[in-house]
């Protein structure tokens, strides 16, 4: 069950924190731009120039909106944290830590690989399709029972 909620709680911080991290896929050409002070169309993050008759000034603008150099840098550490604490606390190995020394580990990690995509439509109440190849029956059971608890609504969502 702590797997089930662990995995939601993953699916739906990332949902929130995707647009943040589109930042980190333009970061390196947005970073070009504005120390060549150069003009730049990213589709969502947009640099402007604006010269002066000793300077240039250069303007960021994100999803139309004009934010300062240290905002956006700010929004950057922030999109680092959060994909640093998502590799880490989202991973395979993560959710299968409460689960060190059960029995058949390997078995229900690789069904956890197997299964991951299917198992985050649980946390919109979606019953998903599941391969348990290779999982002895009182395994798949439990796993069963978590699920139609998860998907029912008897255990609280994280």
């Amino acid at each position: 069950m702590r797997v089930l909620q662990q995995i939601c709680m993953c699916r739906h911080e990332y949902d929130s924190k995707r647009d943040l991290l589109r930042l980190l896929d333009v970061h390196n050409e947005t970073t070009k731009c504005i120390r060549e002070k150069k003009q730049c169309n990213l589709g969502f993050i947009e640099i402007r120039v604006v010269r002066r008759f000793l300077s240039s000034q250069v303007i960021i603008i994100l999803d139309g909106k004009e934010v300062s150099a240290e905002e956006f840098n700010r929004l950057l550490s922030t999109a680092r944290f959060f994909r640093e604490w998502y590799e880490s606390d989202c991973s395979v190995d993560a959710y299968m830590q409460p689960m060190i020394g059960v029995d058949h580990y390997d078995a229900i990690k690789e069904f956890l690989v197997r299964n991951l995509n299917e198992l985050q439509s649980i946390c919109f109440s979606s019953k998903p399709i599941l391969n348990f190849e290779n999982l002895p029956t009182y395994v798949v059971d439990g796993i069963n029972r978590a699920v139609s608890d998860f998907t029912n609504g008897t255990v609280r969502k994280i």
